[in-house]
């Protein structure tokens, strides 16, 4: 039977598809490593059996190479459920949803970011009347949190790319 294949990456030189059946199948990936290492206009390729992973340097069309592998019947391409929400994106949408509450209770004036800001100005001119300067409080920790949050939003968006 003929594996199941999908895209993992994709750009103008490089192709990285992965065949999540045959992970630690040492001998399926030596055979797709023969056929392909025929091809010309491939420059490198790199296996990993261990993550059912094959990465192709090529110089050639993507979508040529796409359609020369595929006639290989090494394995069939289907199409990545790349829309599976991950907890960030799941997150994300949420404070999406919450924000836009926000703006239009507010007219717009007032997002979560400014909310945030103004709260936790707040609470730090209240500390600090308070007398108290030795530590950061738990709203320094979440302030934090959702910096490391957005960045990672961020990094996340810039490797889908």
């Amino acid at each position: 039977m003929i594996p199941d294949a999908y895209i993992s990456h994709r750009t103008d030189h490089r192709l990285r598809i992965k065949v999540p059946s045959k992970k630690k199948d040492y001998e399926y990936f030596q055979i797709l490593y023969q056929h392909l290492s025929e091809k010309k206009d491939i420059e490198k390729i790199e296996m990993n059996p261990l993550t059912g992973s094959v990465l192709i340097t090529h110089n050639l069309d993507v979508d040529t190479l796409i359609s020369e592998i595929q006639a290989s019947s090494l394995f069939v391409l289907k199409k990545p459920l790349l829309d599976q929400p991950t907890l960030h994106k799941t997150i994300r949408e949420q404070f999406k949803g919450f924000d836009n509450q926000v703006k239009g209770l507010t007219g717009g004036s007032l997002n979560i970011g400014t909310m945030a800001f103004i709260a936790l100005a707040g609470a730090g001119i209240y500390q600090i009347a308070r007398g108290n300067l030795a530590a950061p409080a738990w709203y320094t920790a979440f302030w934090y949190a959702l910096g490391i949050f957005q960045k990672s939003d961020t990094e996340e968006k810039a490797n889908t790319e």
